[in-house]
């Protein structure tokens, strides 16, 4: 704003005596006020030249920023919101990182806040107050405000109107009292509880359907009982050796397996023999057969016996492989 101070009449008053001086002046911001030292020399300057001044190099600003009245938590983790001015009383809220609050009370070693339902008081070396808190502020509000204008780009909305965030609460995050941190909390369980709860179905799940292809290992396997063993033989109807009938079998569904029953300890994944279902693989010391559940394996035994069906603990279990 300029001011032009060239005629008529300013009243002006220093070292005790009042001066009028011709002067004509716009009318200043209501906002603003002549500071008390130094105007005189203003005036007289302006007086003598009757040049167009710059007066708002002049006056003292009284417009209080927007959010001076407001603090932020300058922590980590969080800040507990105390129900009096001493660690020793109890906690009533947290402040969580950057989470804000109004000031109600003098900023001293302690300092009365009230942030979302909680009011009560905080350490204030761990608080953002004054300018600092008004810049934090208004970064926040310009982050949110880009955030929403660029959904609403993003959804086509009116891509190009700016939104304005009329009330501080859709666009600061508050203080959680200790009534809401223990509905939290519960509800924190109950959902890990509920995601556990799915997650053991699912694994249920899982389990059944590699039961229900492993039982089409077992199925097609059946189909060679009474077939003849052949020592190092992969012919399912021809003869083959343990191990061979175990490769020839999986080979028939897309699955490849090492020759030997001694490399077969290490195929799939391994699992314990109470956790074993059909298909599964079992290996001993020195033969390999596939599990048919109920305590059995079909395998090729041996050649007086050729492939049939025994106990799964005829023999010492050294491992059970899931290939499925």
């Amino acid at each position: 704003m300029y001011s032009n101070l060239k005629k008529g009449l300013f009243l002006v008053t220093f070292s005790g005596a009042a001066m009028l001086l011709p002067v004509t002046a716009k009318a200043a911001d209501t906002q603003s006020e002549l500071p008390s030292v130094g105007i005189e020399e203003v005036l007289d300057h302006c007086y003598s030249s009757g040049k167009e001044i710059e007066i708002e190099k002049y006056l003292v600003p009284t417009k209080k920023g927007e959010y001076l009245d407001m603090a932020f938590a300058d922590v980590e983790t969080f800040l507990y919101i105390r129900s009096e001015p001493t660690t020793e009383s109890e906690w009533v809220g947290k402040l969580y990182p950057d989470d804000a609050a109004k000031i109600m009370g003098p900023v001293d070693e302690w300092t009365k806040v009230q942030s979302g339902s909680v009011t009560g008081y905080v350490y204030s070396k761990y608080i953002t107050v004054g300018k600092k808190a008004e810049e934090k502020a208004q970064k926040i509000v310009k982050k949110k405000q880009e955030k929403r204008l660029e959904k609403k780009k993003i959804e086509k909305e009116n891509p190009e109107k700016e939104e304005v965030l009329e009330k501080p609460e859709q666009i600061f995050e508050y203080a959680e009292s200790k009534e809401e941190e223990e509905a939290r909390l519960e509800k924190e369980a109950e959902e890990a509880r509920r995601r556990e709860e799915e997650a053991r179905k699912k694994a249920e799940e899982e389990a059944k359907e590699k039961a229900g292809s492993g039982q089409a290992i077992v199925d097609y396997a059946c189909q060679f009982i009474g077939n003849p063993y052949v020592w190092g033989g992969t012919s399912l109807t021809n003869g083959a050796d343990c191990s061979g009938f175990v490769q020839s079998v999986y080979k028939h569904f897309g699955v490849s397996l090492p020759r030997t029953s001694g490399q077969m300890r290490g195929a799939g994944t391994g699992v314990s023999y109470s956790e074993a279902i059909p298909g599964d693989v079992i290996c001993y010391d020195g033969h390999v057969g596939i599990y048919m559940g109920d305590g059995q394996i079909v395998n090729a035994i041996n050649r007086s016996k050729g492939i049939g069906v025994l106990s799964a603990t005829y023999a010492n279990i050294i491992t059970v492989r899931r290939i499925l």
